[in-house]
């Protein structure tokens, strides 16, 4: 007679039959289908449109390197025309107006001058740059353009100074340009920076 603890033996394919096969949503994949819908695609189009019509045409790429360059060429003019008065012993004259650097030369050398120095600007003769600016539309090779969208400040000691044959300055003067640091001239030393 058999007792109720103790279980039936049952061979093994008896035993599979009788366990009861539960399948749950984890072990049942889903088929993975590839690419967007379409209101992802339409979405991003617009997204794109948005971009293309509001935000492109603010980047200017070129504008950053406008600045720089014209800070550039007007520091090196500078540096030029304090050399050039002390190399031919003479005053030299800068002129700023309307985002345009003129460099004129006195003809006569300090001693002979009827102009005293610091005094009456600009001078007859041009004084010529090693390379033209052209930006200022193949004009004279005695000025500095600024590119479009880059403006400068006049100077503090108003539109014009003059550098002597020892390269002093006539006044300090301080230059600023858009999006740039500004460059000054020392008055007693004629030093740029």
């Amino acid at each position: 007679m058999k007792s109720v603890l103790q279980p039936s033996i049952l061979n093994a394919e008896e035993a599979l039959k009788n366990v009861p096969v539960r399948l749950s949503a984890r072990s049942v994949r889903p088929v993975a289908y590839r690419g967007f819908t379409l209101a992802e695609l339409v979405m991003t189009l617009v997204i794109v449109s948005i971009l293309a019509v509001f935000v492109v045409p603010r980047l200017d790429f070129k504008r950053g390197f406008d600045e720089r360059a014209y800070h550039d060429k007007l520091k090196a003019g500078l540096q030029f025309a304090r050399k050039a008065a002390v190399a031919q012993r003479r005053y030299v004259c800068v002129g700023v107006a309307a985002n345009v650097v003129t460099f004129t030369v006195d003809t006569s050398v300090p001693e002979s001058t009827a102009t005293p120095f610091g005094g009456t600007c600009p001078f007859a003769a041009a004084l010529t740059l090693p390379s033209p600016d052209s930006g200022c539309g193949g004009g004279a090779g005695n000025q500095i353009c600024a590119a479009t969208g880059v403006t400068l400040a006049a100077p503090s000691s108003g539109t014009t100074f003059q550098f002597d044959a020892r390269g002093g300055a006539s006044a300090a003067v301080t230059f600023s340009s858009t999006g740039q640091p500004d460059i000054k001239v020392e008055p007693e030393t004629g030093y740029v920076h």
